[in-house]
């Protein structure tokens, strides 16, 4: 009777211990619903659930941007089995990957993991509000070039990612409307023309 008893016990034990800081990479059913709280899918372990991908602009190469999930980066060692989002945008290619989330009625903050690989990239960062059928004007909370990590295909830089947070508040938000953040990126380069995102969150 006493090892019936201690079974539920150590099935609690054994899923606490899934993924890291015994969190379950994947709780059952898949990751919560969309645009009900903050940013769902912060670390792209559910692929592009909740995300969008937005081409803006094709530049002067063929089949560009592209929007790709990754496991891997020669240069960033941390991210081996761990996903990504890589956005390659070449020769004047264009796009963005966008969430929307719910105001709170506070200050709010975004926060996320980028770098680059060979070619030097620019990241711009928006939120829209409203979103919908009738969208809002973005506002642009930063644009910049990440570190590149390669300093030739074969070999890496010595820099590595970086994290980027953008506190933001605006009167015209109504509690409980959906905002959008948006991350594009463009290049002039042609030669891994690629910004890299992970750990994207927000608070409160």
């Amino acid at each position: 009777m006493i090892y019936v008893r201690l079974l539920p016990l150590i099935a609690i034990v054994l899923l606490a211990g899934c993924g890291s800081n015994g969190v379950a990479y994947a709780p059952i059913g898949g990751p919560p619903q969309c645009n009900k709280t903050n940013i769902i899918n912060t670390g792209f372990n559910f692929a592009w659930t909740c995300w969008a991908t937005t081409p803006t602009k094709p530049g002067a190469l063929p089949g560009f941007p592209t929007f790709t999930l990754k496991t891997s980066d020669m240069c960033v060692p941390s991210q081996n089995g761990n996903p990504f989002a890589a956005i390659e945008a070449p020769a004047g290619a264009a796009g963005y990957l966008s969430q929307q989330f719910i105001d709170h009625g506070v200050s709010q903050s975004v926060s996320f993991r980028v770098w680059g690989e060979l070619d030097p990239v620019t990241v711009r960062v928006g939120i829209v509000f409203p979103t919908g059928l009738v969208e809002g004007t973005e506002t642009v909370l930063d644009t910049f070039a990440p570190p590149s990590v390669e300093s030739s295909p074969t070999t890496c830089s010595g820099l590595g990612p970086i994290t980027k947070t953008y506190s933001f508040s605006r009167s015209d938000f109504n509690v409980g409307s959906l905002i959008e953040i948006r991350l594009h990126v463009t290049s002039n380069g042609v030669n891994g023309a690629i910004a890299n995102f992970d750990d994207v969150t927000s608070s409160p």
